[in-house]
C-alpha cells in the first residue's frame, strides 16, 4: 500500500510546486523537468486630470506708447471710457505711458475737469521731449487737444508747470503747459496759459517769442497776483557771446506781459560793456563811468573773439570804452579834457583815438556835446579814399548772430 501511495505524494509535491510558480514555470510530471515561460506584459493605465487652458491676457486698452495725438486719444478714451470719469489719473496711464494729469474746474460750473500731457515717442521728434496735451470737461465728457503736432513738453520742466488752476483771479481754472519751437541750433520755449471764456480757448500767456534753452521755469502765486518765471537764453560759445537772465511775466490786461529781465553776472567782456551802455542809454552817466572803467582791465572777463580765433576784441571794446567815458563826462557838465585825453592815448584801437579827437574839436568849437557827437560820428561814417569806416566799426562789434544787430557807427556817440 504503500509503494502505492508514494508517487501519488510525488505528484502532490509537484502539483503544490507547480501552484506556487505558476506562470513562472510549466511543470511535467514525467522526469521532473521544467521550462521557463514568459509572462504576459501588463498594462499600467494612469489617469489624466481633467484641466481648464489658462485664460488669455486681458487686452492692454493702452497698447504701445503712442506716436502721435491719434493714438494718444484712442488709448486714453479705451482705458478710461465714458463711465470711469471719476478715475481721471489711473496709475496704469501714469506707469505704462508716463502721462502727468492735472485736474480742476476750468468752466467755473463746479464740475470737476481733468487734462493729460501725454508723451509721444517719435522717430524724429522736432523737439527734445514731445507730448500731447488733452482736457475733458467734467460735463459735456469732450476731449480737447492742444498741441497735437506734439509741441508740449514732457521733461521735467514742463511737467513742473502743466495745472489746471486759477492763474487770472476770474472764475474758473487755467490750463498751463510748455511748448518748445526748434531749429537745427536751438529750441525756444513758451509758457502756454489756456483760459476759457465761456465759448472758446485764449492764450493769456507771454505773447513774445519765448526763450532759448531754457533752464528753469515756475508758475509763482494764485490767481491775478500770479507770475511766471524763466530762466535761460545762454547759447553754444558759435552764437556769440551769450549769458542767461531771469524773465519775469506778470498779468498786465488780461495777459502775461514782461516785467523784468535780470542777467546773469557777465562772463565775457562783451556783456560788461553791454550792461554800461545801457546805463548810459538811461543817462545815468556817473554810473556808466563806474561800469566802463571797471570793464577797463578786467582780466577776469573773456574775450569771446580771442576764445573763437576771431583775433583780439578786448582792444576794440576797451577802446570804446573809453571814448564813451569822456562822453559821459562832458554829459555830466564836468570838464572832459582829461577823459578825452585817455581816450586818445591810451586807447589801442585807432579809430576811437581819432573820434575823440574829433569829439573835443566840436566841443570846443560850439561848447556843445551835441555838436562834439556830430563831429565824431561824421568821422567814423567817413566812406572813400580806401576806406569804409562804418564797415570796419561793424566788423568791431560783430559778436555773433545771438548778438545782431549790434552797434553801427551811429550808435558810437548817440545820446540819450
Amino acid at each position: 500500500m504503500g509503494g502505492r501511495r508514494l508517487p501519488r505524494e510525488k505528484t502532490l509535491g509537484l502539483a503544490l510546486a507547480c501552484a506556487v510558480t505558476l506562470a513562472l514555470a510549466s511543470c511535467s510530471g514525467g522526469d521532473g523537468s521544467a521550462e521557463a515561460t514568459p509572462l504576459p506584459s501588463s498594462t499600467l493605465v494612469v489617469a489624466t486630470p481633467t484641466t481648464s487652458p489658462p485664460p488669455s491676457p486681458t487686452p492692454d486698452p493702452l497698447g504701445p506708447p503712442p506716436t502721435n495725438a491719434i493714438e494718444a486719444r484712442a488709448g486714453l478714451q479705451a482705458l478710461l471710457g465714458a463711465s470711469r470719469f471719476a478715475e481721471p489719473c489711473p496709475q496704469h496711464l501714469t506707469l505704462s505711458w508716463g502721462v502727468i494729469c492735472a485736474q480742476g474746474d476750468a468752466g467755473g460750473d463746479g464740475l470737476p475737469d481733468a487734462a493729460w500731457l501725454i508723451p509721444l515717442r517719435q522717430a524724429a521728434p522736432q523737439g527734445p521731449f514731445p507730448a500731447v496735451v488733452f482736457f475733458r470737461s467734467g460735463g459735456s465728457q469732450e476731449i480737447e487737444e492742444f498741441a497735437t503736432e506734439g509741441s508740449a513738453d514732457a521733461s521735467i520742466l514742463g511737467a513742473a508747470i502743466f495745472s489746471l488752476a486759477d492763474r487770472d483771479g476770474e472764475p474758473g481754472a487755467e490750463l498751463a503747459y510748455l511748448v518748445n519751437r526748434c531749429t537745427a541750433n536751438t529750441c525756444t520755449s513758451l509758457v502756454r496759459i489756456q483760459a476759457w471764456d465761456g465759448t472758446a480757448w485764449r492764450d493769456i500767456g507771454p505773447g513774445d517769442d519765448g526763450v532759448p534753452a531754457i533752464d528753469r521755469v515756475a508758475l509763482e502765486g494764485e490767481g491775478a497776483q500770479s507770475r511766471i518765471m524763466i530762466h535761460g537764453g545762454k547759447l553754444d560759445i558759435a552764437a556769440g557771446p551769450t549769458r542767461a537772465a531771469t524773465r519775469t511775466y506778470e498779468l498786465l490786461g488780461g495777459r502775461y506781459r514782461l516785467t523784468k529781465t535780470e542777467y546773469d553776472p557777465p562772463e565775457y567782456l562783451f556783456h560788461a560793456i553791454v550792461d554800461a551802455d545801457a546805463l548810459f542809454a538811461a543817462a545815468n552817466f556817473e554810473e556808466a563811468i563806474a561800469a566802463y572803467r571797471a570793464a577797463i582791465g578786467a582780466e577776469d572777463l573773456r574775450d569771446w573773439k580771442k576764445d573763437t580765433g576771431r583775433g583780439e576784441g578786448r582792444p576794440a571794446l576797451e577802446g570804446y570804452a573809453l571814448f564813451r567815458i569822456a562822453v559821459a563826462t562832458a554829459a555830466l557838465g564836468q570838464d572832459p579834457t582829461e577823459a578825452i585825453d585817455a581816450a586818445i592815448r591810451e586807447g589801442k584801437e585807432i579809430v576811437f583815438s581819432i573820434a575823440a579827437q574829433e569829439f573835443r574839436k566840436g566841443l570846443q568849437e560850439h561848447s556843445s556835446v551835441i555838436a562834439g557827437c556830430a563831429e565824431a560820428t561824421k568821422y567814423l561814417g567817413t566812406v572813400g579814399n580806401g576806406a569804409d569806416t562804418p564797415a570796419y566799426i561793424a566788423r568791431l562789434f560783430d559778436y555773433g548772430y545771438a548778438n545782431q544787430p549790434s552797434r553801427t557807427y551811429q550808435d558810437i556817440c548817440r545820446l540819450p
